[in-house]
């Protein structure tokens, strides 16, 4: 297989089937249907998102600071993953992960990427870790309880702004918005999309993201995912990454009505 370039501004061959990398700390968020929250965790992450037409084999995670640090990237979906600790004070979280450089080594169908360097730092702007957003849910343009969702019209999802989320003067993107649904059988309901795809996705700018009746069902519990995330781009021989600290809130909805007898939510 093709082996990247020592040159930054050279063009990997991997390129051909990476999308982005992210580097990441993120504060995971329950909210309640009285719109309070409860804290998850705070998690520190790293992952390699394909092209549609790339394939990634593996890889490893390591730190330029610390040379006893090493995470493997394993499977999830087409996309690969390196999670590291998962804690719940943020303080804990820097101590065990520090902001730094880290260096991405992974293999594609199409070649292989050595020591690819992305950078996270916090931001003056942002919060130890990012506070999590409040969600609503309107349907016909009145607010409704996630409990009571109407299959038969569109769902909008609104959210309240992170704190200092902007147009970073040094990254090629804006803060990114991403919202998903999941049905209660882990099917994809709806995505608000994902830059560098040519198709449109969400910022900083965004408050909103409708979900057509068509894909609601009746009778049905759906988790509703809105993930706010700083975006310093760092872009390494044709591959962006995207170095972010970010909140992620879940909030538990139900369609009204009866589901049909073999489309009934699991009980377990």
């Amino acid at each position: 297989m093709a082996t990247a370039c020592s040159s930054k501004d050279d063009v990997s061959p991997v390129a051909e089937d990476v999308l982005f990398l992210v580097l990441g700390k993120m504060s995971i968020y329950i909210q309640d249907p009285d719109g309070g929250h409860t804290l998850r965790d705070q998690h520190f992450v790293a992952e390699i998102m394909p092209k549609e037409t790339g394939e990634i084999l593996g890889g490893t995670l390591t730190s330029e600071e610390d040379p006893n640090f090493n995470l493997s990237f394993t499977p999830e979906g087409r996309q690969f993953l390196a999670h590291g600790e998962r804690v719940m004070v943020a303080e804990e979280l820097h101590q065990r992960h520090p902001d730094g450089t880290y260096l991405f080594s992974y293999q594609t169908k199409n070649g292989k990427m050595n020591n690819q360097p992305l950078t996270l730092n916090r931001r003056d702007t942002t919060d130890v870790m990012p506070e999590p957003a409040t969600l609503s849910l309107s349907q016909n343009g009145n607010i409704i309880s996630a409990e009571e969702v109407n299959s038969g019209a569109n769902l909008t999802i609104s959210w309240t702004a992170m704190k200092g989320n902007m147009k970073s003067p040094n990254s090629e993107l804006a803060d990114l918005i991403f919202v998903l649904a999941f049905d209660c059988f882990g099917n994809n309901i709806a995505h608000s999309g994902r830059p560098y795809q040519g198709t449109p996705y969400l910022t900083y700018e965004d408050s909103s993201f409708t979900i057509a009746a068509d894909d609601l069902k009746p009778g049905i519990a759906y988790s509703l995912i809105v993930e706010q995330a700083t975006a310093d781009v760092e872009t390494f021989q044709g591959v962006p990454g995207i170095a972010t600290y970010a909140t992620l809130t879940f909030l538990d909805a139900q369609t009204i009505g009866e589901a049909n007898d073999d489309g009934k939510c699991p009980t377990n």
